[in-house]
């Protein structure tokens, strides 16, 4: 999949992006708790169309036009990371919105839910076609809420094994997104 060639070179920038400044937001003392040995990972669910978007005399790669990659990463002690990565390409402009949040992880083993609560983050706005509009800043202390998730482990019939996520604990698995380990 293509998706996962892109995802380290984002990543890569939006790390980059979200060194510490002087007006950063930083919530301390956020929950935590161990995170589970088979959670202990980072992990990635992410698409891309499958059409292509090549120049009109057809010599030169364009890119996808829709690209979506959200990921985490959970350390045992805690410690957790998201990002999400969105690109839209019309043929001529591509706008990419890029998020980052670092912070700590609660998991609920007899739930199967964990919350994620964001300490810092970033933000970046992209847009070729209007680069005046670029934006590159620090969350703000209302964009640092918690968000709990529902997550289920499965296998595939080729042995892959896959954290399912969602938003409520009665959805079901084949309505989840799909996330599988990776590294950056």
């Amino acid at each position: 999949m293509k998706i996962q060639f892109l995802l380290p070179a984002l990543l890569a920038v939006m790390l980059g992006a979200c060194s510490k400044k002087d007006s950063d937001v930083t919530i301390p003392n956020t929950p935590r708790s161990e995170v589970p040995d088979e959670l202990v990972d980072q992990w990635l669910n992410g698409t891309f169309a499958m059409s292509e978007w090549w120049s009109y005399d057809g010599t030169k790669y364009e890119g996808n036009p829709y690209e979506r990659s959200t990921a985490f990463n959970f350390s045992k002690d805690g410690s957790a990371e998201f990002y999400l990565a969105i690109n839209i390409y019309n043929g001529w402009c591509r706008t990419e919105g890029l998020t980052y949040q670092k912070g700590t992880v609660k998991f609920d083993e007899a739930n199967h839910s964990f919350t994620v609560y964001p300490q810092q983050g970033n933000y970046r706005g992209l847009y070729s076609c209007a680069p005046e509009s670029n934006f590159d800043r620090p969350a703000t202390a209302d964009e640092l809420k918690p968000v709990t998730y529902y997550y289920t482990m499965t296998t595939d019939e080729y042995g892959k094994e896959w954290m399912v996520i969602t938003f409520h604990p009665n959805d079901p698995i084949e309505y989840g997104s799909y996330f599988k380990r990776t590294a950056w």
